[in-house]
């Protein structure tokens, strides 16, 4: 009897996530008098448009704002969880956290301006070193150039 292998993934352990953040403000002109009005609405067919008063607009805009940090937090906790793993695991990086307010005592600019930094070992392991308390998004690009540039260089 034939064997058949299947694989499967994994179950995700994030849970599936929708976040809308939308708002359009305009001043229109009253076309019977021409008289500026300020109008806003989040739906992207304007169903819900209406008169604001700069007050409500501003309401509205710090409540945008709540919205845009949750996004900005779900692609951080993407990044985290299932990006920067796959990343490491694909290219076989060994990643470390570094603690630059220790390592770059006498060069804070330098601390303050580190992303990255990748070596190459004798056995052909990649170690990218990161600084501890990156962004999650910002760490998997600062991987990600770095793997890129050594791939380019390799190659050249």
């Amino acid at each position: 009897m034939p064997q058949q292998t299947t694989t499967s993934t994994a179950p995700s352990t994030l849970p599936e996530q929708s976040i809308t953040a939308s708002l359009t403000a305009e001043i229109m002109n009253d076309l019977d008098d021409g008289r500026p009005t300020l109008v806003a609405y989040a739906e992207g067919n304007a169903g819900d448009i209406q008169e604001v008063t700069p007050a409500q607009l501003v309401a509205k805009v710090a409540e945008l704002r709540a919205h845009a940090d949750r996004i900005e937090a779900l692609a951080n906790e993407y990044a985290t969880k299932v990006a920067i793993p796959a990343f490491v695991e694909q290219y076989g990086i060994e990643l470390e956290e570094l603690d630059t307010a220790k390592l770059f005592d006498d060069a804070p600019n330098l601390a303050a301006a580190f992303r990255a930094f990748c070596a190459v070992k004798d056995d052909g392991g990649i170690i990218v070193a990161v600084p501890k308390g990156q962004a999650p998004v910002e760490r998997l690009a600062a991987i990600r150039d770095l793997v890129l540039d050594l791939q380019q260089r390799t190659a050249a």
